[in-house]
């Protein structure tokens, strides 16, 4: 009924909590984080404004990054993680979703990234770390090889789509905003355009990672 964190029972919080101190976790996930900023610069900053708004709001909140713009993890703890073709459909439509492979494996023979609908098969290599809008675009990965000592798991990081229409509908569910007989500024199809307004194009990015001249 409105943003929350994941209820976990007592052993499994202690658990999650651990792993988010983990310098190895935190470097991935920040990589990711840092990726979005410097390739998606306005989605980075659609995401970091929406999940700020949503935790002024309320301050039981808590982030798993202080410093990160997801909204949440979730981790695939394998061994030998495999990823059927799919959608992640409740995560925001037009947004990123980060996936990390980890683990230790060939890549060469197992765990590539397959992107069906651009007809996309990609090695992956563990330390991988690729963003897709993971709404739209199917998805999975391929199994490991043979090696019976080969591991994988995964590390993802995405927002869902509720958090966004949340602070669309003024912090409240869209059924109290429709009630109270508010309306939207748009309409669905403007909603979308102005979603696929926020990629980036190649011409703006160089602007922003080219290197200054050095003095002479």
């Amino acid at each position: 009924m409105r943003p929350g964190n994941l209820a976990l029972n007592p052993q499994n919080r202690a658990l999650w909590n651990a792993l988010l101190k983990l310098k190895a976790l935190r470097r991935a996930a920040n990589f990711a984080n840092t990726s979005m900023h410097v390739f998606a610069p306005n989605m980075f900053d659609l995401y970091g404004t929406t999940l700020d708004d949503i935790c002024k709001h309320d301050s039981s909140l808590r982030r798993n990054y202080a410093d990160n713009v997801f909204a949440s993890a979730s981790i695939n703890f394998g061994p030998r993680a495999t990823a059927y073709v799919h959608t992640d459909h409740l995560n925001l439509a037009h947004g990123w979703c980060a996936i990390t492979a980890i683990g230790k494996f060939d890549p060469r023979r197992g765990g590539h990234l397959i992107l069906w609908d651009l007809r996309l098969i990609i090695e992956f290599p563990p330390g991988s770390t690729i963003l897709i809008p993971s709404a739209i675009l199917r998805h999975s990965n391929a199994p490991l090889g043979d090696e019976q000592n080969e591991r994988r798991s995964a590390f993802l990081q995405y927002s869902a789509g509720g958090l966004f229409r949340w602070v669309e509908c003024e912090h409240q569910s869209q059924k109290s905003f429709f009630a109270a007989g508010r309306k939207y500024s748009q309409s669905g199809e403007e909603r979308w355009r102005r979603g696929v307004g926020v990629f980036s194009q190649w011409e703006e990015l160089k602007t922003r990672i080219r290197p200054e001249a050095s003095a002479v």
